[in-house]
Formats: structure tokens, sequence, C-alpha cells
């Protein structure tokens, strides 16, 4: 039901038109032309290969300062924000995977971060870099996948086989919040303050993520958020045919697949196996002490994931040297 609770309240959310009057705090990193845009993006530490995080639906670059401080001290690490999050200007109003992910393209080539990249990609975040790794495979040299949601949690709001009691397709999901593009509900209660996990963010981070959050409530609105909605579906369903029809469907390529230890079910236990078996040597770590924010409740699990990653790809280059 994850993903079921996490689309339905990204839609849900999606209906609100907030105004949000917060004067904008100077951004943590800098703002890099993609061509007549601009996408936030804030690097740390020196090496190769370097790290790329994608965050989940409504998360930013700010989420990943914990994880950065941790990653600065052995390469390079880069966090950006997509278009319409944060700092980064607003992007085409479809905001499609595709069109997202050829964003960071330009992005990283206009900040001069070259490849090859270790993707750590968080929530939906994790479709995100599978889907930059399907697009542009000789640039990625390992994943790192935080809490990610699984291909057939898109099904939860097309079909009725994934979940049960739950029928409704993707035509009759619009009718139903058809009403609300024309008729939105009253503004939900904008954040002033954050809570547990984003508390372990430093006072300034704290600040940051909550004129993050009222600014991204003020920004979505439904009918894009479907369009988003749907091109998600379409990406996750890619990505579950070439799992299902390739077995081991990364190669070789390092991936560590990272669980939160709350909240699990065996569902869920079934469906990050998936994901490790993705790749011919994955393997899978519990944060235990965690909820879905692997980042902020474990920032050092997390650290030790991506050097464990990058430890491999060092090895499977090594190796490749020599064949």
């Amino acid at each position: 039901m994850r993903g079921h609770v996490l689309m339905c309240a990204f839609l849900l959310l999606s209906c609100s038109r907030l105004n949000a009057q917060d004067s904008t705090p100077p951004p943590t990193g800098r703002l890099v032309d993609i061509g007549g845009r601009r996408l936030h993006i804030i690097c740390k530490g020196a090496g190769t290969p370097t790290v790329i995080t994608e965050s989940g639906s409504s998360s930013f670059s700010i989420e990943w300062a914990l994880v950065q401080d941790k990653v600065s001290a052995f390469t390079r690490i880069c966090s950006y924000d997509r278009a319409g999050f944060a700092w980064s200007d607003r992007g085409p109003a479809e905001n499609t995977v595709e069109e997202t992910m050829d964003d960071l393209h330009r992005l990283l080539r206009a900040a001069g971060v070259a490849p090859p990249y270790v993707l750590v990609g968080h929530s939906i975040g994790g479709m995100y870099v599978r889907a930059y790794q399907r697009r542009y495979p000789d640039e990625v040299s390992g994943l790192v996948l935080v809490d990610a949601t699984p291909e057939e949690d898109a099904e939860y709001l097309y079909d009725g086989k994934s979940a049960p009691g739950i029928q409704l397709n993707y035509d009759q999901l619009a009718s139903v919040y058809a009403p609300y593009i024309k008729n939105p509900p009253p503004p939900l209660e904008l954040p002033t303050a954050v809570d547990t996990p984003y508390n372990k963010l430093s006072p300034e981070l704290q600040r940051d993520e909550v004129w993050a959050e009222r600014l991204w409530r003020s920004r979505v609105d439904m009918p894009h958020s479907w369009i988003t909605a749907e091109s998600w579906r379409q990406e996750f369903v890619a990505l579950r045919q070439l799992r299902l029809a390739t077995p081991h469907a990364l190669g070789d390529l390092p991936l560590i697949v990272l669980r939160r230890g709350r909240r699990t079910n065996d569902v869920l236990n079934q469906r990050e196996a998936d994901l490790v078996a993705l790749s011919g040597v994955g393997k899978l770590v519990i944060a235990t002490d965690s909820d879905h924010e692997i980042q902020l409740y474990q920032p050092d699990l997390v650290g030790q994931a991506i050097r464990d990653v990058i430890g491999e790809t060092k090895v499977h280059l090594g190796s490749s040297r020599h064949l």
C-alpha cells in the first residue's frame, strides 16, 4: 500500500492552490543555466566517481545535507533540485520522467560534473535514477536505492490486481478527482516548523526546508500533476517489463538496496528483494533504526552504502582492465 498512499497523497496535495509569500533564502549551492532555465545544485568533496542524489516526490536537496557531510570526506557528491523544487526554476508543465532526466543530464554537463556517476535515489527518486541509468548506461557505475518505490506500486492506481479492493483505473480516478480541478478544496495548512526526522538538520536547513515545502505546495496544480503521475506509471511499467524479461537487468552493476527497518511487511520485503535481484551483485541492507527517510535517520549507513558501491565499482573497473 505504500505506493498507493504515496501517489494518492501527492495527487490530493496537488489539488491545493496555496500562496507562498515567504522570502527566498539564499541557495545552499549554485544556480546553473541549462538553456533558459536554472537548476539548483550543491556539490561537496572531491574524487571520482561522483555521487548524484535524487530526491523523493516532494523532497529537496536540503534533505541530503547529512549524507553529503559523510560522503564528501571520500569523494565528490552533488545534490540537486528538480524543476520547480526549492531554488530551481519551473520547467515544462508536464514534468515527465523523460524531461526530468534530460534536465539532469544537461545540468551535470553545464555544471562541469563529469561521469562516471554513482546514483542514489530515495523513494520515487529510485525510479528516476533507474530511468537515468536506462537512458545513459555508460555514465553510471553504481546505484544505491534508499527505500525506493518498487515499480509495482504504480499499478495500485491503475488496476485492481495489485491491491485488493482498489478497482479504479486511470480514467475512473481522473473522473473522481476532476471536480477538484475546477473547485479546489480549501488550502492545506502551511508548515511552520519541521518534525522528526527533519529536525536532525541544522536550524538554517530546517528553515530552508519549511520554505521549500511551502513554495512547493504553492506551485503544484492538479492537471499537471496527473500528467506527472501518468509519466511515473509509464516509466514504472517499462522498468518492470525490463526486470521481468531480463534476469539481472542491470548485469553486474554494483547495487545496494537500503530498506527501512520500521513499519515493513512481507509484501514490501519481497519487492525489495526484487530490486536487489536487478543486479547479479545486488545487496540488501536493513536500516534498523529508520523509517522512510533513511538519509536523515541514518546518514552514516547511507554513506557507508555509497562507499561500498564505490569500492565495488573500482574492483570491477580494475578487473575489466585485465581482461
